[in-house]
């Protein structure tokens, strides 16, 4: 696993899901996306590449 996606309550319009990164073992709580215009997402610190399959397919299971 190294891609977290938590959805927030539905009791909020503004109601989304965020995800985390899970660098070494340890979940990094910084909120990340994809950048505009960008395929890949890669971490500094461990190397992984995050495509955008990768972010859908964290957001139907829950985590990758």
């Amino acid at each position: 696993m190294v891609l977290i996606y938590e959805s927030d309550p539905l009791d909020n319009e503004d109601a989304r899901g965020h995800f985390y990164h899970v660098c070494r073992g340890r979940i990094d709580r910084t909120e990340i996306r994809l950048p505009e215009g960008e395929s890949i997402y890669e971490c500094a610190v461990c190397g992984v590449d995050l495509e955008p399959e990768d972010f859908w397919i964290a957001r139907q299971k829950g985590s990758v």
